[in-house]
């Protein structure tokens, strides 16, 4: 059975949490393109097998209130280290 991520669901925002943006992406790695919606830092991600499940989570993600996205992400990362770096350093699953 292939368990390989092929799908994410993530939430970008800008500094602090004052806006944030909920996406689905088939990579992680080339996500430089979100800062043309305010958003700069990637807070929270999760990994699914299937594309189709990310965008399910997604769409539960855009029905939650901004209070609950806020828990959501403050819950993982408490600091709101962005998560860019990590990713792009040592995702390279993909390449």
């Amino acid at each position: 059975m292939d368990t390989r991520t092929t799908g994410y669901v993530y939430i970008a925002t800008s500094e602090g949490l004052a806006q944030s943006y909920v996406g689905v992406s088939a990579s992680l790695l080339d996500m430089e393109w979100i800062a043309k919606f305010g958003v700069n830092d990637l807070v929270w991600f999760e990994g699914y097998s299937d594309l189709a499940l990310a965008q399910t989570r997604a769409d539960d993600l855009w029905s939650m209130s901004e209070d609950q996205r806020r828990s959501l992400i403050l819950g993982g990362n408490p600091m709101l280290t962005d998560l860019s770096p990590r990713i792009w350093g040592s995702d390279n699953e993909e390449a």
